[in-house]
């Protein structure tokens, strides 16, 4: 008589549970299985969902520092003014070639906003500072943004383009965003490239990969963990790697 052939671990896992849908004798080996096959779940609805993303530069101080990573939500599609997001676009070289590129940046307005960047001298008068007036879609009035989280105010001197509509007094040059459109610009206004300087200032809505939800501390556990699962040699490292 032929002695009955002893089952490996795997094939109790596996071929019992999964496929003739019997229990294993040892209820810990299916607590375990039911573990790993939720963890398994979990990790691919993330990285389906989010991205790990490193800031490069210095664009978006004090907010965010370079070197620093955010979490991006992919899948979102309702964004709004503070928001923080990364800007899929393509940039050309020198020879014309193009490639991917990637901006971290803060949404000042949507569609239908109407935006009013008003020069003013400082003190001695040697020094031209711009502040920023937003009347918001359906409003009759505009109103000075107040601002908390740049570095530092604005000058006219850095950060725009040679033909940027500045308003002067009661000169007024407005800016009205078009429909499914943002306009951006990072928290380091005297340092970013951004609405003010290039790409014709607006930028579609379909244009963004995804928004932060998450600043990651910098040499934390959940950094480590989240480096280690966003992995450039693994499937769920994505094409959104940095942002400047």
């Amino acid at each position: 008589m032929s002695k009955k052939k002893k089952k490996k671990s795997w094939e109790i896992v596996i071929k019992d549970r999964f496929l003739t849908n019997e229990k294993p004798d040892n209820p810990y080996v299916t607590v375990f299985l039911y573990f790993i096959v939720f963890l398994l779940s979990f990790l691919l609805v993330f990285v389906c969902f989010f991205q790990l993303c490193e800031v490069n530069g210095e664009s978006m101080r004090n907010s965010l520092q370079n070197g620093e990573h955010v979490l991006l939500l992919k899948t979102s599609k309702d964004y709004k003014r503070g928001d923080i997001v990364v800007i899929s676009k393509k940039v050309s070289d020198i020879n014309g070639k193009e490639s991917d590129s990637n901006i971290i940046k803060r949404i000042i307005g949507t569609e239908g906003d109407v935006l009013r960047f008003v020069v003013s001298k400082s003190g001695d008068g040697q020094t031209e500072y711009v502040d920023l007036y937003r009347k918001v879609k359906g409003s009759e009035n505009f109103v000075k943004v107040n601002e908390d989280y740049i570095l530092e105010r604005m000058k006219k001197s850095r950060g725009f383009s040679s033909d940027f509509p500045f308003s002067y007094d009661n000169d007024y040059k407005d800016i009205e965003i078009p429909e499914s459109n943002v306009f951006v610009m990072g928290d380091n206004r005297n340092n970013s490239k951004d609405s003010r300087t290039e790409d014709g200032m607006f930028y579609p809505i379909e244009s963004i990969y995804g928004k932060s939800v998450l600043t990651v501390k910098k040499d934390s556990l959940l950094e480590w963990v989240l480096k280690l699962l966003y992995h450039e040699k693994n499937p769920a490292y994505d094409k959104v790697g940095q942002a400047y």
